[in-house]
């Protein structure tokens, strides 16, 4: 039972049990709204009036701004469902507006040679005698050749892979879907390699974490995140550093760049590298690939040779 406890509590079990059976595992966003449901049961009886939202509103100032706004796109969501449902609910006009301070940051694409660099780089962190260049470079590099998330990445225990069939299982990704990913031979080796290397000391039996910190605890987002800063500081890559979501960007533009130097029908191959991403949809990809310097000249170089036929016989 999830632990809504205000006047609003059905409403709310009921808004999460529609967006989890529309696919969604809604974790996170139920948590959020749980904690405005302890403010409501705190603080009002029926009706919820615009004042008490100023106030919700007020509370979260303390907040970076995405999680203030993360919390509000929830909150503003299932109120509007109760609202609905006939809940005595009295919205703001309408909700408010995105900080500006929150430019969505357009991906950096790591090229392969930059990648050579952080992969080489990611061999020499400190300590010498530890795990935690090993975990590194197996990390991105599975990150780099697979578009993995990095989240479905530390989620993924030692049974997830199937050395025999080449494939990973992911089985938490985002909004709970489950896939399986085939990979290369030169993937299965490295994770292989990495289950056995001398310093992981962990068991691998199949209920284990694969990825391991150096305290043999499972990896987390923040320890992933600084190994990989600082390997890009030993590369000495330019400022701003590529975030780790920025490998699953970089696998995308590059298979298509590469779709496109063979000639291949890309519109008819995005569904496909849709669903190996864990994508809901085709146009998730396509957002990734919009506006990108390196296939717009491969889509120009194509578009050339496709209508070469043009140029013949002109003076």
């Amino acid at each position: 039972m999830i632990g809504f406890s205000s006047w609003l509590a059905p409403y709310f079990r009921r808004f999460v049990a529609l967006k989890r059976a529309g696919g969604a595992a809604f974790d996170t966003q139920t948590k959020l709204l749980t904690q405005f449901d302890r403010f409501v049961g705190e603080r009002t009886k029926p009706p919820l009036r615009r004042s008490d939202l100023v106030r919700y509103l007020a509370s979260l100032e303390t907040l970076f701004p995405r999680s203030r706004e993360n919390a509000v796109s929830v909150v503003w969501a299932a109120l509007a469902h109760a609202q609905r449902h006939g809940a005595r609910v009295e919205l703001l006009a309408r909700p408010p507006a995105p900080s500006g301070s929150l430019r969505k940051r357009r991906a950096r694409i790591v090229t392969p040679a930059e990648f050579e660099r952080i992969f080489a780089a990611a061999s020499e962190l400190d300590p010498a005698d530890g795990l935690r260049a090993a975990t590194t470079m197996t990390l991105i590099g599975l990150l780099y050749t697979t578009g993995i998330r990095i989240g479905e990445a530390q989620t993924l225990d030692v049974g997830d892979l199937d050395v025999d069939a080449k494939i990973i299982t992911v089985r938490r990704g985002k909004f709970g879907k489950s896939r399986l990913l085939p990979v290369r031979d030169s993937t299965i080796r490295a994770l292989q390699r990495y289950l056995v290397h001398p310093r992981r000391r962990v068991a691998t039996e199949d209920s284990f974490p694969l990825f391991v910190s150096g305290r043999r605890h499972r990896l987390v987002h923040g320890v992933a995140l600084k190994n990989f800063r600082s390997a890009c500081r030993l590369a000495a890559i330019p400022l701003p550093y590529p975030r780790l979501h920025d490998l699953r960007h970089s696998f995308a533009v590059g298979r298509v760049a590469s779709w496109y130097d063979q000639g291949r029908d890309v519109d008819a191959l995005l569904p496909i590298l849709s669903t190996y991403l864990g994508h809901v949809s085709v146009e998730n990809p396509r957002a990734y690939l919009a506006t990108n310097g390196l296939l717009l000249e491969r889509a120009a170089t194509l578009f050339a040779r496709k209508t070469s036929f043009l140029d013949e016989g002109r003076s």
